[in-house]
């Protein structure tokens, strides 16, 4: 297992989250397997494909399940059962548990009373969120009517709606479209910078999660692969084999100008002689090199693209190395 030093941005004594051999298993389904992290203050976001541990990590760290194993302290506390610690933590889920006969000022309402609140400053709190996620303008209108990005942003303004000093962020971007995913990395970053509350986002994307924060958790099958600065995790997967796709005419000339380049591991023919995959250990050098090919054979190249576009092949490699 790689193991990068993530760095503290304060000197605290007390990690805001901590897990050490954490292991959480449904039947013979494993959702965490000794899995071991230390997150300090900031925006901090956790990384990995669908089914990684992502989902299982958060519940835990709010309360809403007990590990089978191991241990978790958030802000030095045990979550479990621990009622003191969660009014001072928001959830912002990965399903949508959204009436769509509600408006989004009766949905928040009623967050805010499961949190105590009520009268005047549950009312000044609602219009406070609703303005920090950009629904001003939609809060009395029927959830129903909603698009995506704005059934995202009003679980957002759920969960922190009672003003939790600890925020966890679950798949916030999931199924919206890139005007609204803009909008929410915005939101989300100035939830730290100008609301003061701490966040842990997770994603399976990691170029968005690059766009709030450059610390981030690597996390497959349960276990921690890696953490620390984004910039160190480029590097690890900058030398994982990347296998790109290139369709046109002259596939054939291209194949061998191709195994020219130095950083070409391998060069092998689809379905036709007009679609080839090249295995390549260096993106930068690769495509450096590739223009020069092309004009040389004078071949036109109909498209292009990786087929390691998901993280599930990226982390099997991370994880065999």
């Amino acid at each position: 297992m790689m193991d990068i030093k993530q760095e503290k941005d304060r000197g605290d004594n007390v990690p805001l989250i901590e897990a050490n051999d954490l292991s959480k298993w449904y039947g013979e389904v494993i959702g965490l397997n000794s899995f071991n992290v230390e997150i300090s203050s900031g925006i901090t976001g956790i990384v990995g494909p669908n089914g990684a541990g992502k989902s299982t990590f958060f519940k835990i760290a709010i309360g809403l399940i007990k590990p089978n194993s191991g241990a978790l302290k958030v802000m030095g506390e045990d979550p479990w059962l621990n009622l003191k610690l969660a009014a001072r933590v928001g959830f912002c889920p990965d399903y949508d548990n959204l009436s769509n006969d509600s408006t989004g000022e009766r949905f928040l309402k009623l967050i805010g009373g499961l949190h105590g609140m009520s009268g005047n400053s549950l009312t000044k709190r609602v219009e406070e969120v609703t303005e920090i996620v950009g629904l001003e303008n939609e809060i009395h209108r029927n959830i129903g009517g909603y698009s995506m990005g704005m059934r995202q942003k009003i679980k957002l303004a759920g969960s922190i709606l009672p003003n939790s000093d600890l925020l966890f962020l679950d798949e916030p971007l999931s199924g919206t479209d890139p005007k609204s995913r803009k909008s929410l990395i915005e939101v989300i970053k100035s939830l730290y910078e100008e609301q003061g509350h701490d966040v842990v986002v997770s994603s399976h994307v990691l170029p968005e999660i690059e766009k709030m924060t450059s610390r981030v958790v690597l996390i497959y099958k349960g276990r921690r692969i890696a953490s620390g600065e984004i910039s160190e995790i480029r590097e690890l997967i900058d030398k994982y084999p990347h296998q790109i796709i290139i369709e046109g005419s002259e596939m054939s000339e291209l194949a061998k100008g191709l195994l020219d380049i130095e950083s070409t591991i391998s060069v092998g023919f689809e379905d036709d002689r007009n679609r080839i995959k090249v295995e390549v250990s260096n993106l930068d050098d690769f495509f450096g090199a590739l223009p020069e090919v092309v004009v040389n054979k004078n071949i036109e190249i109909e498209s292009m693209y990786s087929v390691d576009e998901g993280l599930e092949a990226v982390f099997k490699y991370l994880v065999e190395e």
